[in-house]
């Protein structure tokens, strides 16, 4: 099956700002209560974006858990699944490293401790 070329998003049809994640209650919040218009789905192509990144932080939740990285040029943000990663990384050089066992609750495994 191929990939959509496509993807759906929440907008609101006054200021045309696209929500995400942040559309909690269904409305725009670049407007003033009780004036607040309801967000529409709207299909639009995908984005790509190009570049140097570095990692800036974390996250997760009890569905997922990714990497938030910075564009080094631009500053812009972008969360990034560590499913997505995975793929990623698969066959990549890490570096130097040093390894430490661990256990945690009934599980071992292993922490990295430092790198040369």
């Amino acid at each position: 099956m191929a990939k959509s070329s496509q993807i759906m998003v929440k907008v609101c049809p006054s200021c045309d700002k696209e929500y995400k994640d942040d559309d909690k209650y269904g409305y725009c919040l670049n407007h003033e209560y009780p004036v607040r218009p309801e967000l529409k789905n709207k299909t639009r192509d995908k984005q790509r974006v190009g570049g140097t990144f570095k990692i800036v932080g974390w996250f997760s939740s009890r569905s997922s858990a990714g990497l938030t990285i910075e564009h080094t040029d631009t500053g812009e943000q972008f969360e990034v699944y560590v499913s997505d990663l995975f793929k990623y990384l698969d066959g990549q050089e890490l570096g130097t490293l040093t390894l430490e066992e661990v256990k945690k609750g009934k599980a071992y495994g292993w922490a990295v401790v430092g790198s040369d």
